[in-house]
């Protein structure tokens, strides 16, 4: 009886905080991880209290534990094994939070309460966007981020892909909802979605721009109920706003025309020849991306290891390609010079094997929430578009959170299902 009571409590706990997850993040880094590890030892409880393990038979869990044991062995390899040891030893805790979400989703029934929370919370952030693009701080006062829009992150300028990990898996929680209302809920479902997308734009984060485009027309292709005529209108409407933001912002203006121009037409020449910043044919983040190519040429095989970029552009002088950074900021370059040909090809089997086996059983059933997710984490692998690092706490954290929901939210994926 006693062992009940406290898995009913632990089971109320562990609705909480899967329901504080998007808000934790806004509180920084430090938030998110103890929520994570909050989460992650609350579900090994009660795991322990109801003494399951089949799930660890499931080839999705066994899939993710081999790339744990990769990420392990390449701390050892490392040219300077310190650097990325603690980051590799804790993808455990995602791999936990994958088994946990999905154990969430497959005992409860009360999960779309989750996405009606998390809705409400995102829907802050956008209103806090527009408030700060209007009126130029946001309603806690930060904004003075040269044109940038951060929102609750007060100096990170993150806003618009943290909007863009949640906004497509919400979308498809409305979509699956369709047929059950009226039109007034379908129009507000799109019109919901076209604020999430224009937030986004507004923020001035091109990439994540790209993205949330490129996903929503992904999601707008796959829904059957969706027309040519529907995505012309919405394409239309969030094209006809951005121009008329852009012409009071000579930021955003800049951020979206000169400056992706000046980067398409320098990028070749600057990246074939290390062309400085500062000239007039100079491009950064052509200049990273041959930084981050070159440090692959010296260590083709493993790399330098993962968070080693840093050490080994930061400390080597002789190479005058070299840009001293955290990272590369294009992921495939960034894959390539830390973990090396081997490396990246098994990182990106794993995710190509469990993305595109989760696409195919998502649409099998129409479910839409893991079609989302799956458009937000295609976006991820996205050629060419400057990117953070992948392996930071923040970035690898939203990119499991939509992995875990795309299997979690899918009786026929998910990892506790039997069968």
């Amino acid at each position: 009886m006693i062992i009940k009571i406290n898995e009913m409590y632990l089971n109320r706990f562990f609705f909480i905080l899967l329901s504080i997850l998007p808000l934790s993040f806004l509180f920084g880094p430090a938030f998110s991880l103890i929520n994570v590890l909050f989460f992650d030892i609350f579900f090994l409880i009660v795991l322990f209290l109801n003494k399951e393990t089949y799930w660890i038979k499931n080839i999705t869990v066994k899939i993710l534990l081999l790339l744990y044991l990769y990420l392990i062995f390449n701390s050892f390899i490392s040219i300077e094994i310190n650097s990325g040891l603690l980051r590799n030893f804790g993808f455990l805790r995602l791999v936990i939070l994958f088994v946990g979400i999905n154990y969430f989703f497959y005992k409860y029934q009360n999960f779309k309460q989750i996405f009606n929370i998390w809705s409400v919370i995102i829907l802050i952030v956008v209103i806090d966007i527009f408030i700060e693009v209007l009126f130029g701080s946001n309603i806690l006062g930060y904004g003075q981020n040269a044109g940038r829009v951060a929102s609750f992150f007060k100096d990170e300028l993150i806003v618009g892909g943290f909007v863009l990990s949640f906004s497509l898996m919400i979308a498809g929680y409305y979509l699956n909802q369709l047929d059950k209302f009226s039109k007034i809920y379908k129009i507000i479902t799109y019109t919901f979605m076209f604020i999430l997308l224009f937030s986004i734009i507004i923020t001035g984060e091109r990439s994540n721009s790209i993205k949330a485009l490129i996903g929503l027309l992904i999601l707008f292709f796959i829904f059957h109920k969706f027309n040519i005529r529907s995505v012309v209108i919405i394409l239309l409407i969030t094209l006809s706003s951005a121009i008329i933001i852009f012409n009071k912002s000579n930021y955003l203006k800049n951020r979206y025309t000169d400056s992706i121009i000046h980067s398409i037409k320098t990028y070749t020449v600057s990246f074939k020849h290390g062309d400085p910043h500062h000239f007039k044919t100079g491009n950064l983040y052509a200049q990273l991306h041959r930084s981050g190519y070159d440090v692959f040429k010296k260590y083709p095989y493993l790399g330098v290891g993962n968070k080693n970029y840093r050490h080994e552009t930061c400390v080597n002088k002789e190479n005058k390609s070299y840009v001293c950074e955290t990272h590369p900021h294009q992921i495939y370059f960034e894959l390539l010079s830390e973990h090396g040909i081997l490396g990246t090809l098994l990182i990106l089997a794993v995710f190509s094997f469990l993305l595109i086996r989760g696409f195919k059983v998502n649409i099998e059933e129409k479910n839409f929430i893991g079609i989302g997710c799956f458009c937000y984490l295609f976006t991820v692998f996205t050629p060419l578009i400057p990117s953070g690092s992948f392996f930071t706490d923040y970035n690898i954290s939203l990119f499991f959170i939509n992995l875990s929901i795309m299997y979690a939210s899918n009786k026929q994926l998910n990892i506790f299902n039997k069968r």
